[in-house]
C-alpha cells in the first residue's frame, strides 16, 4: 500500500503533520455504499451512489484524469465515497475547519478531525493518499490554492459543502472551478434547499457576477453537478439517457444550461 503524504498547508493553519490511512478495508464504491456508508455520520442521500458511479463511468470513457477533494467534510461520509473512485495512487483532499469551531459561523456541522480519520481508516479506499487542510476555506489565498493544485490536484471530482453562507459558497465555487482538471465535475450541496438559502443565492451570484467556465448538467437530491463548458454535452446526454423514462425527471434550464433535474413528483 502506498504511503500517504503529509498534510497540505499544515504550517499555515497549524494542523500537525502525520500519516493518515493505516489500512483501508473497503475495496469498491459499492462495498463502501453497502457496508460503510450507513455507519458514517453525515447528511448524504443514499440514492446518490448510482449517480457517482455514472459520472465516474463518463469520466473514464472520456479519459478524464485527476484527483478528488471536498470543502466541508464533517466526518468524511461523502469524501470517502469520492476516494473510492480515484483509484490506486490517487489523492483525496479534505478542507474543513474541523475542531476549530470558532470558524464554523453558520453551524453547518461540528466536525471532528479524529472522527473523520477513524472513519477513513475503517471504510476508506486502500492505496489512496489522504490529506487534510484545517482552514476556513474563504481564508485560502491564491498562493494556498496554487499549492493545492501543485501538490494535490488537479481534481476530477470536487465537492462544495462547506460554510453555507452566500459569501463562502461563492468563494468555494470559484476555488473549485480553478482546481478542476479538464472534464472535472464540481458538486454543490444544498442547492435549492430552503434550510440553506445562502447556497442558492451564491450560485446565482456566481453566474451574475462572473462568466463561469462550468455549467450544470444534473440536479439530484439537492446536489447540483457542474462540468466545464466544452464537456457539458457529453455529461448531459449520458445523464439524460440514464434517466430516460423516469416520472420524476425533467430537462430544465438552470443558469442557461440543459440540466437533468430529478425531483419527486407531487401527486395531484
Amino acid at each position: 500500500m502506498m504511503a500517504p503524504t503529509d498534510f497540505v498547508v499544515a504550517d499555515k493553519f497549524g494542523l500537525p503533520t502525520g500519516r493518515v490511512l493505516e489500512e483501508g478495508v473497503m475495496r469498491t464504491l459499492e462495498e463502501y455504499w453497502e457496508d460503510g456508508f450507513p455507519k458514517v455520520e453525515g447528511w448524504v442521500d443514499g440514492r446518490l451512489g448510482e449517480w457517482l458511479r455514472l459520472i465516474d463511468t463518463i469520466q473514464r470513457k472520456e479519459k478524464v484524469s485527476g484527483h478528488v477533494g471536498e470543502i466541508g467534510v464533517y466526518h468524511g461520509k461523502f469524501l470517502i465515497a469520492l476516494a473510492h473512485l480515484v483509484g490506486v495512487g490517487g489523492k483525496a483532499t479534505a478542507i474543513d475547519v474541523f475542531d476549530d469551531q470558532s470558524k464554523n459561523i453558520d453551524g453547518s456541522g461540528a466536525g471532528s478531525l479524529q472522527r473523520c480519520q477513524e472513519n477513513i481508516r475503517k471504510y476508506g479506499a486502500a492505496e489512496v493518499d489522504y490529506s487534510f487542510v484545517q482552514a476556513d476555506s474563504i481564508a485560502l489565498t491564491q498562493t494556498d490554492k496554487l499549492r493545492l493544485m501543485e501538490q494535490r490536484g488537479p481534481f476530477r471530482l470536487f465537492s462544495v459543502d462547506g460554510c453555507h453562507t452566500t459569501e463562502h459558497t461563492v468563494n468555494d465555487l470559484l476555488t473549485a472551478q480553478e482546481l478542476l482538471s479538464p472534464g472535472g465535475v464540481v458538486i454543490l450541496d444544498d442547492f435549492m434547499n430552503p434550510h440553506w438559502p445562502g447556497v442558492t443565492e451564491a450560485a446565482h451570484l456566481f453566474y451574475s457576477r462572473s462568466t463561469p467556465r462550468i455549467k450544470p448538467f444534473l440536479f439530484y437530491c439537492h446536489k447540483l453537478f457542474f462540468v466545464g463548458v466544452g464537456w457539458h454535452a457529453a455529461f448531459f446526454q449520458a445523464c439524460l439517457a440514464y434517466s430516460r423514462g423516469r416520472a420524476d425527471m425533467k430537462v430544465a434550464s438552470i443558469f442557461g444550461a440543459n440540466t437533468v433535474a430529478i425531483y419527486p413528483v407531487l401527486e395531484k
